[in-house]
């Protein structure tokens, strides 16, 4: 009973949106299928899709582009990050550096990687890095900054060495931040990796969205958006899990 009531206002957005794409609004445009299909049409092509196969090379294309690209980044930005948030000097280093470029938006970096990449996996994973590098590299560096002063001065007070002290006081502080980055980055990477597969790959649900508008097929793009959805929300789900077991002393 629980879960049904869980995901009741799905059911019922999905009951609203049959009938109005299947019923009220082929009332004022009789070409409304070709607009606005309904989830009864998307669906159909998503098994059809399914059984072939072919949908699921997409779905993993995307998959292994959003994650080597949040891979990179996380590589990266956590040691980055908590270099910037133990050593002051070089965080003030890099400080106008970011500034400069965390404003741009990760779109923007679209054309320039084309140039460098060509269409292909490189160009989208190198946008998808723009796009998370930077709040995994800003909550690190704000959870490095949150570390409560009593607990070092307690593990100094205690005789802990330099690296005990980061290893079990600092990054074990700033690991709840780090996460909110990597699942916030992680988000970002899977909203910039649609518009880079929309001009810069063959294969991929964001391609897939593109290709509906070339062959005049709605509902493969609602059909690609929905699988976009669900896979975020199993990412989100599976993030949430990894979180508490590997920071199981932190509550949200």
């Amino acid at each position: 009973m629980k879960r049904i009531y869980k995901y009741g206002s799905l059911v019922a957005l999905l009951l609203i949106w049959q009938v109005v794409a299947q019923y009220i609004y082929p009332l004022y445009n009789p070409n409304s299928e070709r607009i606005f299909p309904p989830p009864s049409a998307v669906f159909e092509i998503a098994w059809q899709m399914a059984s072939t196969g072919e949908l699921f090379g997409h779905i993993a294309a995307s998959v292994r582009r959003v994650f080597a690209g949040f891979a990179l980044a996380a590589i990266v930005a956590i040691p980055l990050g908590l270099s910037m948030g133990a050593w002051p000097k070089w965080r003030r280093q890099l400080n106008p550096l970011l500034e400069i470029l965390r404003p741009v938006p990760p779109f923007a970096w679209i054309p320039i990687s084309l140039l460098w990449f060509g269409v292909g996996d490189s160009q989208s994973i190198f946008v998808i890095f723009i796009a998370t590098i930077f709040p995994i590299l800003l909550n690190t560096v704000s959870g490095v900054d949150n570390v409560n002063a009593i607990h070092i001065r307690a593990a100094q007070c205690l005789g802990a060495s330099k690296k005990t002290l980061f290893l079990k006081v600092v990054l074990m502080s700033a690991l709840p931040s780090i996460f909110v980055g990597l699942r916030t980055g992680l988000g970002l990477g899977w909203m910039v990796l649609v518009a880079s597969e929309l001009i810069g790959a063959i294969s991929g649900l964001g391609y897939l969205i593109n290709d509906s508008r070339n062959m005049g097929i709605p509902d493969l793009a609602f059909m690609g958006m929905i699988m976009i959805g669900v896979i975020g929300l199993f990412i989100e789900f599976g993030a949430r899990k990894l979180e508490q077991r590997l920071i199981p002393w932190y509550t949200q």
